[in-house]
C-alpha cells in the first residue's frame, strides 16, 4: 500500500478537524471587512486541505504498473536501511526535537533555544554535514525571525525562566 494513499486522506480530516476548532474557538473579527484572529488559522487548514486533496488524487492517479517494480527494487535493499525506519527516525526525531523546543524555549527563551534546535535538527535528523552552512542557516534564521517578529511587528518573544541570571 502507497503511503500517500493514506496520508493524503488522514491531512484532509485532520485540516478539517483544525478548521472546525478554529471555527469554534477563536472569535471572528469585529469589524466587518477586516480578517481578525481567524485569518492565519483558516489559511493553514485550507493550506493542509489542499495538500491532503492532491497528495490524495496523485496518489490513486499514478499508474500501477510502478508498483511491482518498487515492490521488486524495495524486497533486495537491506531491511536496515528500509524506508519505513528512515521515515520512522525522522517522525521520531522531529516530534523529539519539538518536545525539546518547548522545554528550550521556556527555560532558556527564543534567542537561545531557536538556534539549538535549528543545529540539531539539520545535523541530527537531516544528517547534513556543512558546518559552515548549519551555522550560517540556524543563525540567519533565527536572526531574521528575531527582526521581523520582535522588532518590526513589534511582538513580544519567550525569554525564558533563567532570564534573570544574564
Amino acid at each position: 500500500m502507497r503511503s500517500d494513499r493514506w496520508l493524503g486522506p488522514l491531512l484532509s480530516v485532520l485540516a478539517l478537524g483544525w478548521l472546525l476548532l478554529a471555527y469554534l474557538y477563536i472569535p471572528a473579527s469585529n469589524v466587518p471587512g477586516e480578517p481578525g484572529p481567524r485569518a492565519f488559522p483558516n489559511v493553514l487548514g485550507y493550506a493542509l486541505l489542499l495538500l491532503g486533496l492532491v497528495m490524495t488524487v496523485s496518489g490513486f492517479a499514478r499508474r500501477r504498473e510502478a508498483a511491482p517494480a518498487q515492490a521488486e527494487a524495495t524486497a533486495n535493499k537491506d531491511p536496515a536501511t528500509s524506508p519505513l525506519k528512515h521515515e520512522l527516525r525522522i517522525v521520531l526525531g522531529t516530534f523529539g526535537l519539538l518536545v525539546l523546543y518547548a522545554f528550550l524555549m521556556e527555560k532558556t527563551g527564543f534567542l537561545v533555544s531557536t538556534p539549538i534546535v535549528l543545529v540539531l535538527g539539520m545535523a541530527g535528523i537531516l544528517r547534513m554535514r556543512r558546518w559552515r552552512f548549519i551555522a550560517l542557516m540556524s543563525g540567519g534564521t533565527t536572526l531574521v525571525c528575531w527582526l521581523v517578529f520582535a522588532v518590526l511587528l513589534r511582538v513580544p518573544l519567550p525569554r525564558g525562566s533563567w532570564w534573570w541570571l544574564v
